[in-house]
């Protein structure tokens, strides 16, 4: 800001001279060339910003002023001394620093700041338990040091924001953290850091918040697994390596249920020696995760199955003679059933663990909306019943893994039954010919394993019945729609497609998708 007020701007003596002054502080430089005395400037009006007056404020980046403190220096017409000269020329000089600067600061400066706050309180915050040790360690990384922070961070804020060029910064960002792990992994040194693997887990992150397809965070999670058994269990024992491994192990999992693959970490070391140093305090999360590492080896052991019973079927095709086959198809049964009783014993499992979280002090009670509120989108009571609510975020994000596994190995005991079923049949040599699979959506017709079924329809109920907790309030950042959102996309294809149900949960994808801004519904589904 300059000086306000009056025609001119110049020194005394210029204007008296008539010439124009170049308004140098405080003395004119005309003036001090053509060897005259200068007299000085006018009133003249210096405002100075002060941080705590409360009427200082930011819009669209520049900086407004409502009730700010004002300082107006006069300049003597007269200096009477050469001390009043110096006084002046220094207070202008100290005024002018100050302000100076003010004129180009936008809110930039804060950019990574606002970001960063803002994915802390959306991710972090609202889990309502053991938030504070993850965020301390949150800002303790730097976005220098580890650029796929500054991405995850850039790319959450673009989303929701909706601005494109946000988004395209996040890109960057992202490159520059692949540029950065890649050098990592070739220094032995940097290999085995904490932050070579924190940068893998937030870049695939990163991938299920910005990405249009189900590779990139895929790609990821396989790097996880790969640099975890790399490193071993007794890598992760620490404090900071076993919080890290906890966040990593569910991606790991879900990579090797997509691949219907075993995943190492279902070996008794990885299920004991990161705990080893805190004997009895594995939490109820990390025991459901524990039975969780299991289903990829059922999911494999499956699909060997069905390879097995396509063999035998152009064995019989070629050969009319059952006789001939009656080993493998023995040998196809009896692995059917293990297959079987395997699941049944987990299940057991499972079920246990619900009931040692349902003894916890009441998780779960019943949703009361205020007077003439409703939950968005507008909740089918009639079809699932009561909505549910839970002591935090936390606890819920329990129930809604409990609803995945457990759906998950309903299904898996369904179809093994199935093919223990066509094993032991009397008329094997025709059913192993039928390619029985579960569709979801389809009509199955009635078996012993109805009961199998129906419960699979109940888990759907009870995770839709959840839905109002994460949507009613808004209050619970992304952390609630990550939450709920995988729970649906397993529930969505135990409805019929174009039931009430079904038609619900994808409102309720939409919601998220909208809300939150990323693909994940459409390509994860």
């Amino acid at each position: 800001m300059g000086n306000i007020g009056g025609r001119s701007k110049g020194c005394i003596t210029c204007q008296k001279r008539r010439v124009k002054c170049d308004e140098r502080h405080p003395d004119c430089k005309r003036c001090e060339k053509a060897s005259v005395k200068c007299e000085g400037f006018p009133d003249s009006l210096h405002v100075i910003l002060d941080r705590s007056c409360p009427g200082v404020r930011q819009t669209n980046g520049r900086s407004i002023k409502s009730r700010t403190w004002v300082r107006r220096l006069k300049a003597s017409r007269s200096p009477s001394s050469q001390d009043d000269s110096e006084k002046r020329s220094s207070l202008c000089s100290i005024t002018r620093d100050f302000y100076t600067p003010a004129r180009s600061l936008g809110l930039s400066a804060f950019t990574e700041v606002i970001q960063s706050s803002f994915f802390v309180a959306n991710a972090f915050a609202k889990l309502d338990c053991g938030q504070t040790a993850v965020t301390a360690m949150w800002e303790t990384i730097s976005a220098s040091d580890d650029p796929s922070k500054r991405a995850l961070e850039t790319a959450l804020f673009g989303r929701f924001h909706r601005q494109p060029g946000i988004c395209v910064a996040s890109s960057r960002w992202y490159g520059q953290a692949l540029l950065k792990l890649s050098d990592d992994l070739r220094t032995p040194q940097a290999l085995w850091s904490t932050a070579v693997l924190r940068s893998a887990i937030l870049l695939t992150m990163y991938e299920l918040i910005a990405a249009t397809s189900s590779s990139g965070w895929i790609h990821h999670a396989g790097a996880i697994g790969r640099l975890l058994e790399a490193r071993g269990p007794y890598r992760h024992q620490q404090l900071e390596e076993r919080s890290l491994f906890e966040i990593a192990r569910p991606l790991v999992i879900a990579k090797a249920a997509v691949d219907a693959k075993r995943s190492f970490l279902e070996k008794p070391d990885w299920l004991q020696i990161p705990w080893v140093l805190i004997p009895g305090q594995k939490s109820l999360r990390d025991k459901l995760i524990d039975l969780s590492c299991v289903i990829p080896g059922i999911m494999e052991n499956r699909r060997e199955l069905a390879r097995t019973r396509k063999g035998l079927a152009r064995l019989l095709a070629n050969n009319s003679e059952r006789k001939n086959h009656s080993q493998q198809i023995e040998r196809y049964h009896w692995a059917a059933v293990a297959l079987v009783v395997r699941c049944g014993h987990l299940l057991d499992d499972v079920r246990m663990w619900k009931q040692a979280w349902d003894g916890q002090s009441n998780p779960v009670t019943l949703l009361h909306f205020p007077a003439g509120a409703a939950a968005y989108p507008d909740y089918p009571e009639d079809l699932f019943g009561p909505p549910l609510s839970f002591y935090n975020l936390y606890e819920a994000n329990h129930f809604s893994m409990y609803y995945q596994v457990l759906t998950s190995l309903l299904r898996l005991t369904y179809e093994c039954n199935i093919e223990a079923s066509l094993a032991a049949s009397e008329t094997a040599d025709h059913a192993i010919d039928t390619r029985l699979s579960f569709k979801p959506g389809i009509d199955i017709p009635a078996t012993d394993h109805d009961e199998l079924l129906v419960e699979r329809r109940k888990c759907a109920i009870e995770v839709c019945r959840s839905v109002p907790y994460h949507l009613s309030t808004e209050l619970h950042g992304c952390g609630s729609a990550y939450v709920i959102m995988l729970p649906l996309l397993m529930a969505r294809p135990i409805f019929r497609p174009q039931s009430e149900e079904a038609k619900y949960i994808d409102r309720v994808l939409a919601h998220l998708a909208g809300t939150w801004g990323n693909q994940t519904p459409q390509w994860f589904g």
